[in-house]
C-alpha cells in the first residue's frame, strides 16, 4: 500500500478565444493545446496521461505514485509540454485548486517543485520577433530538479513550488505567437513551453494530496514584434 501519493489534473481555460476548443482562433485569438506527450521519470507506481497531438486540448493527469523512501529514486519529475498560439501579444497565467493536509509533517504544496522553461517554436507558421522575447516570470523560470536544496527544516525545497501559486499567477508573457490567420489549430503555428513538476521522495507523515492546475491565455502587455 502506498503511504504517500499525489494526483494532479492539469487542464486549460481559453480566455478571449474565438470558437470552441479545437476550432478557430482568428484575429485577436488566443489558444492553448497539448504541446506533445507528457513524461514522468523516477516514479514508483506512478503515471502520466495526455496526448502527443498538438491540435488536441491540454488535459493531463499526473499520478506521482509512491513518494516515501520506499521509492529509491532521487526525484519524481514530470514534464508537460504546452502549446500556445496567439494573433496578438499574450500572457499565460495559472490557478490551482486542491486539498490540504492539516498535519504539517504530511505532504504540502511547498514540497512540490513547479517551474516553466524551454520556450521553442512549433514550425514555419510560428511568429518570430527580432526585437523582443518571451519572458518567464523570474521565480518560475527554472527546472525544479536543478534548483533543489535542503531547507532549514531538513526537507527538500525548490526555487519555486506550487505554494507560490496564489490566485491567478503570471507565468509567461510576450509578443504575437502565430504568423497565420487560419481557421484551425495546426502543428506548426505557435510556440511550446514545458511545465515541470518535481517531488523528492522522503519521509512524510502518511497522507494524500490532489490538485488541479488551470492554465489560461489572454491578451498581455503590448509588445512590438
Amino acid at each position: 500500500m502506498k503511504s504517500n501519493w499525489i494526483v494532479f489534473t492539469i487542464s486549460i481555460f481559453l480566455c478571449l478565444a474565438l470558437g470552441l476548443p479545437g476550432e478557430t482562433f482568428a484575429i485577436q485569438g488566443f489558444d492553448i493545446s497539448s504541446g506533445g506527450l507528457p513524461t514522468i521519470t523516477g516514479a514508483l507506481n506512478g503515471s502520466v496521461t495526455g496526448t502527443s497531438n498538438v491540435t488536441q486540448d491540454l488535459v493531463v493527469t499526473v499520478d506521482f505514485g509512491e513518494v516515501s523512501p520506499a521509492n529509491p529514486n532521487g526525484a519524481v519529475r514530470v514534464v508537460v509540454p504546452i502549446a500556445i498560439r496567439s494573433s496578438a501579444p499574450y500572457q499565460i497565467r495559472v490557478t490551482m485548486t486542491g486539498s490540504t493536509n492539516a498535519n504539517p509533517q504530511a505532504i504540502q504544496f511547498s514540497d512540490m517543485g513547479f517551474g516553466v522553461e524551454n520556450m521553442r517554436i512549433m514550425g514555419s507558421r510560428s511568429q518570430t520577433c527580432t526585437n523582443s522575447s518571451h519572458i518567464f516570470a523570474a521565480i518560475f523560470n527554472n527546472d525544479p530538479l536543478t534548483t533543489a536544496f535542503i531547507s532549514a527544516s531538513g526537507r527538500v525545497a525548490y526555487q519555486s513550488t506550487l505554494d507560490n501559486i496564489s490566485g491567478s499567477t503570471l507565468l509567461l508573457s510576450g509578443p504575437t505567437l502565430t504568423n497565420f490567420n487560419g481557421s484551425n489549430r495546426r502543428t506548426d503555428d505557435g510556440w511550446i513551453f514545458d511545465a515541470v513538476l518535481v517531488i523528492t521522495p522522503q519521509y512524510f507523515a502518511p497522507g494524500t494530496k490532489s490538485a488541479t492546475l488551470t492554465f489560461t491565455i489572454s491578451a498581455g502587455p503590448n509588445v512590438s514584434c
